[in-house]
């Protein structure tokens, strides 16, 4: 065989050629095909926790249903709904806070309805409130306020000490606070 070669080069070479090319094309191709295999393996081993998740999901779906509606209803009550115009909550706000602080003794002087901020998922309705009173009627109030429905976020307190006019008044420490709440709606 060798001296074939030896003799016949041209032919050899030829032959080697016809050999060598197909089998580095299949060479070539078989690792290709390797490398996409364990790509698609990789890829099989990332998605196989999602689909059990989604398997989970599903079977569970009724008990999730049932835990959303209990859920809504939880929401319903610490927030303004989307049927609420901001109008009338803003005013509701407005009249809940005066009439609270007014409970516990405290003069409300001024009250403003500022404008409402828009979020994706809920609107900012605000209202600031000018109260005059002592410390423990302006503690009443903030414990009031905290126990409304739908809640009422106090987003800040600004107090200023009155000065005493006479001598012959008790000597309670009367305050002035400026407090700006915030109550949420359901954006529509």
């Amino acid at each position: 065989m060798m001296d074939w070669a030896r003799t016949h080069r041209r032919s050899a070479v030829l032959i080697s050629l016809t050999l060598l090319v197909p089998m580095y094309f299949f060479v070539n191709i078989l690792a290709s095909a390797l490398s996409a295999r364990s790509e698609y393996r990789e890829q099989i081993e990332f998605i196989e926790p999602r689909v059990a998740r989604m398997r989970g999901l599903i079977e569970k779906e009724p008990e999730l249903r049932s835990s959303l509606s209990g859920i809504s209803t939880v929401i319903s009550d610490h927030i303004y709904g989307q049927d609420t115009a901001e109008p009338a909550v803003a005013a509701s706000l407005q009249a809940e806070a005066r009439r609270i602080l007014d409970e516990v003794g405290m003069q409300v002087t001024n009250s403003q309805v500022l404008p409402p901020r828009k979020r994706s998922q809920f609107d900012y309705i605000a209202v600031k409130v000018v109260a005059r009173g002592t410390l423990e009627q302006l503690n009443a109030g903030l414990s009031e306020l905290a126990t409304f429905r739908p809640i009422v976020f106090v987003e800040s307190v600004d107090t200023f000490p009155n000065r005493q006019r006479r001598r012959d008044e008790p000597e309670s420490q009367t305050l002035t606070v400026s407090l700006q709440l915030l109550s949420l709606r359901a954006a529509s």
